[in-house]
Formats: structure tokens, C-alpha cells, sequence
């Protein structure tokens, strides 16, 4: 007599596919997976760049010359992934207080609360966990070209650990000062703001007066425009110190030519204590003028 082979269960199905491709909860199920394995995402995350610099960016070669916008897109492409997983969770929290509202007293509506919840806490750990391999990026972009990585728009805060120096966008300062929930937040300090042409090259001064400045304020938070020259030898000088700063840059796409005298008005409507004028062009002459119109003191440096 013929014998007919036994079929595989549906759980017996669903037990070798997982084995054989993997697979994880669904999207509201309760997820009990770790996180990550941060030594062994830190270690990947070092040994990718570690070739692109030995395998791509050979020294020697004209794709040396390419390192740094490289590094720089590596670590964007981290900075992306916190970004998107912070407007996943943001886009979260009102249908949470909604369901909090809800709330009858019944199993389902606390169930399907719980589900949320656990989910924004899932993506919430997930963010850090990109954040904290975003900042090991960033570190490895400093060794390799002496720069501090920065994003081209947006603020570079952390909030896994303590960055050396903060760089907060302006207008991401002005939003959360109106915000009075997220104005705790913000990093405590006297306002102080310099500026100047990108040809000043003397390090030594600009630094020496922003040392005096500090000494002055113990609390100082840094303002500037993110350029270069002046700007950008502040900027070095702030993360060596561990001061935070509020980085206020021209709008090109929305104000063309007029983006840098709106960038004044921007970062004189943060209101700092004081500003530091080196030598520059006419855009810092306008922003020397408009201080004085508002009574903030300008000491300029010849």
C-alpha cells in the first residue's frame, strides 16, 4: 500500500521559515528583542570606515582629496536615521495623549495604549542607539580631518551623552525658547555673538578674546553665523573649551542675496549680552549697525 507523506503543521511551517529567514513581532505586537549590541555595532561601524579610508580614500591617490566629504556623508547618513526615527516617534505622541483621554477602563482601550506606548519606547531606543553610533562617526570625521562634524542645516545636540560643544541651530533655539515645555532643555547661559570676514586668520587673537570674554561670563553660550575665517576659528575654539553654541546661518534658498543681512536680524533676535566685531565686510558692518540700534553693546576688534 502507497504511503502519503505527512504534511508539515502551519506552526511547523512558520517555525522553519523563521529559521531559515528570520522574522521578528509584527508592528503592534510586543517586541522583547534587544536593542543592539553596541560593542559589536561600535566595532562595525570603526571597521567600515576604517575601509574607506584604507580601500577607497588611499592616500597617494586623488580620492584622498575626497575623504572628508566622505566621512562627512557617512556620518549624515546616521544623523538621517535619528531624524527620521525623532519624526516617527513626534508623529506618536498625539494619537497617545488621545488614547489617554480614551481611556474607559476597559482591557482594549488599556491594551492598545500599552501597544503604543511600548512602540514609541521601542523607536525612542532605537533613535539613541543610531544617535550614539552618529556621534562614534563623528568622532572618527575629527581624527581624520581636524574638523568638527556638523550637519548642513539643523541643530548637532545629543542627548545619549554630553558632546564637547553643542551646535544648535538658531531657529531651533527660538522655537524651543517660545516652548515653554522644551525651554528647560535649553542649554542655560549668557548670549554672546561674533562675527567677521572669512580673510581674519589670526587664531591666536580670536581666540585670546574669546577667552577674555569667558572669564567675563562663566556661563557663555557662543552665537555665530557658521562661516568661515572668523567664524569658523570660533567655532573650533568653543568645542575645544566645551562651550555650547547657537549656530545662525543665511537662508540662501528662501532670501538669495538678502540671506545674510536676514541672518543678522535672526541672530539679533536671539538677543545675546554682547558682540564680538572682527574685521569683515559690509554684512558684519550691518550687523554692528543694527546692534547699536538695539542697545546691544559691540566691542570691534581692529
Amino acid at each position: 500500500m502507497k504511503q502519503i507523506a505527512a504534511m508539515p503543521g502551519a506552526t511547523a511551517t512558520v517555525c522553519d521559515n523563521l529559521a531559515l529567514y528570520g522574522g521578528g513581532p509584527d508592528r503592534d505586537d510586543f517586541d522583547p528583542r534587544e536593542v543592539w549590541d553596541r560593542s559589536e555595532a561600535e566595532f562595525a561601524l570603526t571597521e567600515a570606515v576604517s575601509i574607506l579610508v584604507r580601500g577607497v580614500a588611499i592616500e597617494g591617490t586623488q580620492l584622498h582629496d575626497e575623504l572628508e566629504p566622505l566621512l562627512w556623508g557617512f556620518t549624515n547618513m546616521l544623523h538621517a536615521q535619528v531624524q527620521r526615527l525623532d519624526r516617527i516617534v513626534d508623529r506618536l505622541v498625539p494619537e497617545m495623549r488621545d488614547l489617554e483621554r480614551a481611556q474607559d477602563g476597559t482591557e482594549i482601550a488599556a491594551l492598545e495604549l500599552q501597544k503604543l506606548t511600548d512602540r514609541a519606547h521601542n523607536l525612542g531606543d532605537r533613535r539613541d542607539a543610531f544617535e550614539t553610533l552618529r556621534d562614534t562617526a563623528a568622532d572618527i570625521y575629527s581624527r581624520h580631518t581636524g574638523e568638527t562634524w556638523r550637519p548642513r542645516h539643523g541643530s548637532h545636540t545629543s542627548q545619549t551623552r554630553a558632546l564637547t560643544s553643542a551646535a544648535i541651530d538658531a531657529r531651533d533655539f527660538l522655537r524651543a525658547r517660545r516652548d515653554r515645555k522644551n525651554s528647560a532643555h535649553l542649554p542655560a547661559g549668557t548670549l554672546v555673538a561674533i562675527a567677521g570676514g572669512k580673510d581674519v586668520s589670526d587664531t591666536q587673537a580670536i581666540w585670546a578674546t574669546l577667552d577674555d570674554a569667558r572669564a567675563k561670563y562663566a556661563d557663555m553660550i557662543l552665537v555665530h553665523g557658521g562661516g568661515p575665517g572668523t567664524e569658523k576659528i570660533a567655532a573650533s575654539w568653543a568645542e575645544a573649551r566645551g562651550v555650547h553654541q547657537i549656530v545662525c546661518r543665511p537662508n540662501w534658498d528662501a532670501h538669495g542675496r538678502a540671506a545674510p543681512f536676514r541672518r543678522n536680524d535672526d541672530l539679533l533676535n536671539l538677543l545675546p549680552k554682547g558682540i564680538i566685531a572682527f574685521p569683515g565686510t559690509g554684512i558684519t558692518a550691518n550687523l554692528v549697525d543694527k546692534a547699536r540700534q538695539l542697545g546691544i553693546p559691540v566691542h570691534r576688534i581692529r
